[in-house]
């Protein structure tokens, strides 16, 4: 099925203002907006972010990049399967971001900031 005339003005739009903005160049609000998310609550964006990592056979994943200096960029497939929608939506409205631009830019964002999250918690806890 292809998409009605109001969907490609949308999604042409979408695009040209990704560019304009720098979208997928600037990504520390979606860093800020993500370790939030983590924090929030309790921890409870961590702990849902490590039982998604199990549920899709990912802890492997996740272990390396706490692990990692500088973890490499994921696949927005994985971030998907790691992040809710509705937080992937909350984090993109958050840091002024499309959908798009925000899923691709957490593919870069999300390892550093599990990475990060990571870090802080030992540094939190080992005090």
């Amino acid at each position: 099925m292809t998409a009605s005339k109001t969907e490609q003005l949308s999604s042409a739009m979408t695009k040209a203002a990704d560019v304009l903005t720098a979208a997928g160049n600037d990504k520390s609000g979606l860093f800020s907006a993500l370790v939030t998310y983590l924090e929030h609550n309790n921890e409870a964006g961590r702990s849902a972010v490590r039982h998604n990592a199990q549920a899709h056979g990912l802890g492997a994943t996740l272990t390396h990049w706490q692990h990692e200096r500088r973890p490499a960029a994921t696949t927005e497939d994985i971030v998907q399967k790691l992040l809710p929608p509705s937080v992937i939506e909350h984090v993109a409205a958050q840091s002024g971001l499309s959908h798009k631009a925000a899923l691709a830019s957490l593919t870069e964002v999300l390892p550093a900031a599990c990475r990060q999250d990571e870090k802080e918690a030992r540094t939190t806890h080992s005090g």
